[in-house]
C-alpha cells in the first residue's frame, strides 16, 4: 500500500476525518482485488495489522468459512453485469469475537467495464440483533394471530376484512355461500344488536368490551347459532392515525347453552316449589273426590243409570291427578312407588285415559308376552303413554291408525352405560299415520316449553315430562319420521320379578289413620270397614303417639300423612318408629317425598302413597 498516501493528500483534513471514520472504507481495483485505500484506524478496529492487507483476498480471510463461497461469487458476478449494491457477512476478528458487517458497493466504470469498487464495511451486529429480537417477536405476533383459538379479525375504516386468522377462516369455509367481501359495519345482525356502533366507536381510538351477541349462520343448509363476545381495539400506524380497527371475539356458544340450562334448570325449580306448594291441598281435595267415587261405583250396580254420573266424576279426578303428576314431574326426579310391571298395563291405561282417542282413529296392537317385568312406577309410565298418544291422535286428527307394538328384546339396544346391568328389555313403538313430524325439530321436541301447537292450549311440557320419566326408569325415548307419519321408540330395562310367594302378605286388622283431612279419613276407613278391619282416626299428631305410646301393640297398621297441623309427619314417624320399629306404616302425601324415601329406603316396614291414590293402589299394596 505505498501509493496509499498520495490518495487525499492534498486535503489532510479530509483524509484524517475519513481515516477515523467508524467505518471501514475501501477503494479496490477490479479484478485485480489490489486495495488502493483504506483507513487504517477501522481495519485495526478489527483487530488486523496494516502490513498484511494488501489486496482484497487478505481481507476476505476474516470471513467465516461458510460465508466465503458467497463472496467470491459476489466477485465474480461483477464481470457478468450482476452489480450488487450490498452484501451482509459475518467475520471473525483477532480476539475471535464474530460480528456482523454489511458492505455497500459503488462501481466505478470506463467503457463500460468496472474498473474499481468504492465499497464502505460496516459494524452491523448490533442491528442484526435488534433485528433478531424483532424477527422472533413478529413470528410470536403473527403465530399467536394466525394459531389463537380466538377468533381474530382486521377491519379498514369502512368495516371491510383486510386480514384474518385461521380460526376465523375455518368457520368461515363452513358457511354456505359464504360472500369474501364482507363488510361488519353493513351487517344486518351487528347492527341489529349494535354491535357496529360499538366498532364505530372503536375508530375514535377506543378500546371497547364487544358484549356477548348472536349470529346466525347457514351452515349445510341448517341454520345455527353462535354465540360471541370479546374485545375491539384501534389499529394505528406509526403517525398514530387510526388505519382501522382488530376485533378478538371468542366463540362463546357452549358457554351460553350451559348457562341457559342453568337458567332452564333454575325455572323448572321454581315450577316444582310452586307445584308443591298447591299439591298437598289439592291432591288432598283429589283423593276424596276419586276415592269417594271409587266406592261409589263397587256399590252401585253396572245396570244403574246413576253409574254414568258417578263414572264421569271419577274420569274428571282422574284427570285433574295426571295435570298434577305433570307438574310434580320435574319435582320428583326419581322413582316414588316403584313395582313389578306388566308394561301392558299402563299402555292400556293410556288407551283408556288419552283425550281424542275417538272412534275413527284405528288402534292396532300387537303385544308380546313375557315373564320379564319393568321394575317402575306405575303412574310415571301411564303418563308417558298418555302423552306420546296424545301427540299421535292429534297428528291424526279426524281419522287414522295408530300402531302400538311390545316386543321383548336384547339389552344391547340400550345405551352402553345401562346395558350390562340387564340382559334383557322391553321396546314399546307407537307409529301414527299421520303427515310427520318435522326432522328440523326433532332434537327440540324434548326440550321444556317446546311446543309447535297453540300455547294457549298446550304447555310445551308433555314429552319432555314422558322424557324425564323414561330416564328416571333407565330407559331411552326417541322420536323419528316414517315415510307416512311418525314413530315413537320407547326402551327400558326388563327383569324377572322375584319369586315372593314363601313371604306370607301381613294381614292388617287394626288400622290408626293419622291425617287432618277428613276426606282421606273417611276414604280409609269406608275402604277399610267394608273389609272387616277395625279403624282409628286422629286428625293430629300429638293425639296419636299418646295413643301408641299407652298401648304399643294396639295397632298393626298405620296411614300417617306428613304434613300435620300440629308436629311434623317426620317427627311422628321417628317417635313411632322408637315405641314400635315393626310396624307397617305407610306414609301419605301430595309432596314430592324423593329425599324422604331415600332418607327410609332401608326400612323395610315402610310404604309410601302419593295422593292423590286410588283404591286399586290399596289393592296393590294391601294384598
Amino acid at each position: 500500500m505505498n501509493n496509499m498516501d498520495t490518495i487525499y493528500n492534498s486535503d489532510l483534513s479530509l483524509k484524517e476525518l475519513i481515516d477515523n471514520l467508524p467505518d471501514l472504507v475501501l477503494s479496490v481495483d477490479y479484478p485485480s482485488g489490489v486495495i488502493r485505500y483504506a483507513n487504517i484506524r477501522a481495519i485495526e478496529r478489527l483487530g488486523f495489522s496494516i502490513k498484511k492487507v494488501h489486496k482484497l483476498k487478505d481481507l476476505a480471510r476474516i470471513l467465516l468459512p461458510r460465508y466465503r463461497k458467497k463472496y467470491l461469487q459476489f466477485w465474480r458476478d461483477i464481470k457478468d453485469g450482476i452489480l450488487i449494491p450490498s452484501i451482509t457477512f459475518e467475520v471473525k476478528t483477532i480476539e475471535n469475537i464474530i460480528i456482523w458487517v454489511e458492505q455497500k458497493n459503488i462501481y466505478i466504470k470506463h467503457n463500460e467495464n468496472v474498473i474499481r469498487i468504492h465499497a464502505v464495511i460496516r459494524d452491523i451486529t448490533e442491528r442484526k440483533k435488534l433485528e433478531e429480537e424483532m424477527l422472533q417477536t413478529f413470528y410470536f405476533s403473527e403465530n399467536l394471530f394466525l394459531h389463537s383459538p380466538y377468533i381474530i379479525v382486521l377491519f379498514d375504516k369502512e368495516g371491510n376484512v383486510t386480514r384474518q386468522n385461521l380460526t376465523y377462516r375455518a368457520m368461515m369455509e363452513q358457511v354456505d355461500n359464504f360472500i369474501p367481501g364482507y363488510n361488519v359495519l353493513q351487517d344486518k345482525q351487528m347492527q341489529e344488536y349494535g354491535i357496529d356502533l360499538i366498532f364505530r366507536e372503536v375508530l375514535r381510538g377506543r378500546v371497547m368490551d364487544v358484549p356477548r351477541f348472536p349470529h346466525t349462520l347457514t351452515i349445510k343448509g341448517e341454520e345455527v347459532t353462535f354465540y360471541f363476545a370479546g374485545k375491539a381495539f384501534p389499529y394505528t400506524r406509526s403517525s398514530g392515525d387510526t388505519e382501522g380497527f382488530v376485533a378478538m371475539l371468542e366463540d362463546v356458544t357452549a358457554k351460553h347453552k350451559r348457562e341457559q340450562e342453568t337458567l332452564e334448570t333454575k325455572r323448572l325449580e321454581s315450577v316444582g316449589r310452586l307445584a308443591r306448594g298447591i299439591a298437598h291441598e289439592f291432591n288432598n281435595i283429589l283423593a276424596g273426590i276419586s276415592g269417594f267415587t271409587e266406592i261409589l261405583l263397587r256399590k252401585i250396580p253396572q245396570d244403574d243409570p246413576n253409574r254414568y254420573f258417578a263414572v264421569r266424576i271419577f274420569e274428571a279426578a282422574s284427570k285433574a291427578a295426571t295435570l298434577t303428576n305433570q307438574l310434580l314431574g320435574f319435582a320428583r326426579g326419581h322413582l316414588f312407588n316403584p313395582t313389578y310391571l306388566d308394561i301392558r298395563a299402563p299402555i292400556m291405561y293410556a288407551i283408556g285415559a288419552t283425550p281424542n282417542l275417538h272412534s275413527r282413529i284405528n288402534l292396532i296392537k300387537a303385544f308380546e308376552e313375557s315373564d320379564y317385568r319393568v321394575y317402575g312406577d306405575v303412574n310415571q309410565l301411564r303418563q308417558v303413554f298418555i302423552e306420546v298418544l296424545r301427540n299421535a291422535a292429534e297428528a291424526i286428527g279426524d281419522g287414522g291408525e295408530i300402531a302400538l307394538n311390545v316386543e321383548y328384546v336384547s339389552s344391547e339396544v340400550l345405551p352402553v352405560e345401562i346395558r350390562k346391568k340387564y340382559v334383557r328389555c322391553v321396546r314399546v313403538t307407537i307409529s301414527d299415520s299421520g303427515s310427520g313430524i318435522d326432522e328440523s325439530i326433532i332434537p327440540k321436541v324434548f326440550e321444556p316449553y317446546f311446543t309447535t301447537k297453540d300455547a294457549l292450549n298446550h304447555s310445551g311440557m308433555g314429552l319432555s315430562i314422558a322424557f324425564g320419566h323414561i330416564k328416571n326408569h333407565e330407559g331411552y325415548i326417541a322420536i323419528e319420521r316414517m315415510e307416512k307419519g311418525t314413530k315413537v321408540t320407547i326402551v327400558l330395562p326388563a327383569i324377572k320379578e322375584p319369586d315372593l310367594t314363601i313371604i306370607k302378605q301381613p294381614r292388617y286388622q287394626k288400622i290408626l289413620v293419622i291425617d287432618d283431612n277428613n276426606e282421606t279419613c273417611l276414604l280409609l276407613r269406608s275402604y277399610f270397614e267394608d273389609r272387616g278391619v277395625f279403624v282409628t282416626v286422629s286428625n293430629n299428631g300429638t293425639g296419636a303417639i299418646d295413643m301408641i305410646q299407652n298401648t304399643p301393640q294396639r295397632f298393626d297398621c298405620i296411614f300417617l300423612d306428613l304434613i300435620l297441623p300440629d308436629i311434623n309427619g317426620k317427627d311422628v314417624l321417628s317417635k313411632i318408629r322408637s315405641i314400635n320399629p315393626a310396624v307397617t306404616v305407610f306414609v301419605m302425601s301430595g309432596y314430592d317425598m324423593t329425599t324422604f324415601i331415600n332418607e327410609h329406603i332401608s326400612d323395610q316396614n315402610i310404604f309410601f302413597l302419593m295422593k292423590p291414590f286410588n283404591l286399586d293402589d290399596l289393592d296393590i299394596l294391601l294384598k
